[in-house]
Formats: C-alpha cells, sequence, structure tokens
C-alpha cells in the first residue's frame, strides 16, 4: 500500500502538459482578509480532538513549527487563501496552539535557534581551516599568522569572565 502512494504523484513537467488555471492555488483564494484566515484557522484549531492530537504529537517530541507550517501549507493548496496569509497567521497559530496545549499539563518544547546554529557551525568551520591552516610546515611566523593564532586562542578559550569592580563589587 505505501509503495502504490508513492507512484500516485504527477511526473515531473506534468503540469505544463495540464490546461492552465487547473489547480485550486492557481485560482484567486477564496479568502484575501488576513482576519478571515486567521479566524478560519482558530475555529479549525480550537477542537478539543485537533488539540488533543496535537498535544499527543508534541509529547511524542514533535515541535510547533513543522505543525503549524504543515496546517496554513494545506490552506494554499486548496486555495483557500495566498501563501503571504499564512505566513502572516502562523505566529499566531504558533502562539494558540501553544497556549492550547500548555493549558493541557504539557510543556512545549522552544524552537531551535538556527540562526545562532548556523553561527556556531561557521565558526567551527573556521576553527577548523584555521588550525589546519597553522599545523602546515610552510607557514612563516608573521603578525598575520599570530593573528590567526590568538583568534584560535580566543574562540577556544571562550569568552573571558571579567571580575566584577565599581563601588558594589565585593571582593
Amino acid at each position: 500500500m505505501a509503495i502504490a502512494g508513492q507512484f500516485d504523484r504527477p511526473i515531473p513537467g506534468q503540469s505544463l502538459t495540464m490546461e492552465p488555471r487547473n489547480n485550486p492555488w492557481e485560482q484567486p483564494p477564496q479568502m484575501a482578509d488576513v482576519e478571515d484566515v486567521t479566524k478560519y484557522y482558530i475555529e479549525r484549531l480550537a477542537n478539543q480532538e485537533v488539540i488533543d492530537d496535537f498535544t499527543a504529537m508534541v509529547q511524542a517530541g514533535a515541535t510547533l513549527e513543522p505543525i503549524v507550517e504543515s496546517t496554513y501549507m494545506q490552506g494554499v493548496m486548496r486555495g483557500l487563501h495566498t501563501l503571504d496569509a499564512g505566513m502572516v497567521v502562523a505566529p499566531i497559530l504558533h502562539q494558540f496552539l501553544k497556549a492550547a496545549i500548555e493549558a493541557q499539563g504539557v510543556s512545549v518544547p522552544e524552537e531551535k535557534d538556527f540562526q545562532a546554529e548556523a553561527e556556531e557551525a561557521e565558526m567551527n568551520r573556521f576553527l577548523m581551516v584555521a588550525s589546519a591552516y597553522l599545523d602546515r610546515d610552510d607557514v612563516e611566523e608573521d603578525a598575520g599568522t599570530a593573528m590567526i593564532q590568538e583568534m584560535v586562542a580566543t574562540q577556544e578559550e571562550g569568552p573571558a569572565e571579567e571580575a566584577p569592580t565599581g563601588l558594589m563589587a565585593k571582593g
């Protein structure tokens, strides 16, 4: 059964052979006002059975971001609203679901900070490249290599904590 579902999808380029404006998302949206889109989703999500199922998903380890994104993308694909309206409504849906799930006594995990993760990964790449460069035999010791060594040492040690100073500092 799972295999048959994999082959029920359109082949690449099939949309180019079909009649234009044949899909729901190619038509004008049914709801143009963001307030209408918000009301639509809040009414659908305010169902206790829906909240129970989403609560179970969060307890199983899911985060709210993909749940919210899947919810509004279904509306886009069905021609209910535009992608822009879905993206505007997403933070409202996120807060509504978070409050409803926490009201069930389940803590909602914080979303990953992808920006911080990307910055940390970039710094790790820099340290790896800089360390590899400094380990080469053909690198001359000069002001540039001294600066790179200092940068690597500073990043590996982490930020130095300074002792508090001033009138209120305890010594």
